[in-house]
């Protein structure tokens, strides 16, 4: 009889869901073949905080829906899946136990912030903590062009307005000591910013909050049989603040070591989202405070 907890779809994951062409060659994915909605984004303008000044870099990334994109790569490796929430993981001599109900040689922590995994078996997360207010809509949007503003809300983050194939991402996320308790209360400046530059109208939904690391890449990502990637090692990029990326890239190589064709080191796993001048402009508001 199927475990009542298995299959379904991924849970939905807050996130401005852009993915680099570095991302598309690693899941070997033939974006023509894709079966869900994605848009290229061949420039991205940035706005210097609430100011008309902007300037546009050409670029190349591509805009998906997590919702979907997460449920199509689960659907497609075939793996199994069970839902299951994790109270207490024990090392019972080369394996590991969870809940007393699941035995496994190798554990890999791929939990976000909050990772079991990295709660139990990992030091604390000793790098700078992230928060993002967000919300993503079903709607056509006003403009194709992935926008940002830079600085936003504090010295250290920064506003984005991202176009997907039907929906739309908006939100603002920086360095949490920078808000000074002003996080939420600047949602409506930043509604009236994207209206005046008409990215926006009509009803928006409410956003959500998301706190995560951008940590220190000197740090212990594996402990014997046991790995952490992506978020739950604090990898997101240093000029954006993005995960995508650098989750591939790591849990690749966690993957390559337990099958015995590498060893799990985070020197390939990428520091910053753009290149040359955009790059080196966008860490300073991640990295400067």
């Amino acid at each position: 009889m199927p475990d009542p907890r298995a299959s379904g779809p991924a849970k939905t994951k807050l996130c401005a869901g852009w993915i680099t062409p570095k991302v598309v060659k690693d899941l070997d994915i033939d974006l023509a073949a894709y079966p869900h909605g994605v848009l290229t984004l061949d420039k991205i303008r940035v706005y210097f905080g609430r100011s008309r000044f902007s300037l546009a870099f050409k670029t190349l990334q591509y805009s998906i829906r997590r919702v979907e994109f997460d449920n199509w790569l689960l659907k497609r490796c075939g793996a199994p899946v069970v839902r299951h929430a994790v109270r207490e993981i024990e090392r019972d001599g080369d394996s590991y136990v969870i809940d007393g109900e699941y035995r496994c040689r190798y554990l890999v922590g791929a939990g976000g912030t909050r990772c079991p995994v990295k709660r139990s078996l990992f030091p604390p997360e000793q790098g700078r903590l992230i928060v993002t207010l967000e919300v993503e809509y079903e709607a056509r949007p006003k403009a194709p062009t992935c926008t940002l503003f830079y600085p936003y809300g504090g010295l250290a983050g920064y506003g984005w307005y991202v176009p997907k194939a039907g929906a739309v991402n908006i939100g603002y996320g920086g360095v949490a000591s920078q808000y000074d308790g002003n996080f939420r209360w600047l949602w409506g400046a930043f509604m009236q910013t994207l209206r005046d530059r008409g990215l926006v109208s009509g009803y928006i939904p409410p956003p959500t909050g998301h706190p995560y690391f951008v940590g220190d890449r000197r740090k212990d990502v594996r402990r014997d049989n046991a790995f952490i990637v992506g978020d739950a090692a604090g990898l997101a990029t240093v000029d954006m603040g993005e995960g995508i990326g650098p989750a591939v890239e790591s849990g690749l190589a966690a993957a390559r070591e337990i099958a015995g064709e590498g060893r799990y080191e985070l020197a390939g796993v990428p520091e910053n989202t753009l290149s040359g001048l955009p790059a080196r402009l966008m860490s300073r508001f991640i990295t400067s405070a």
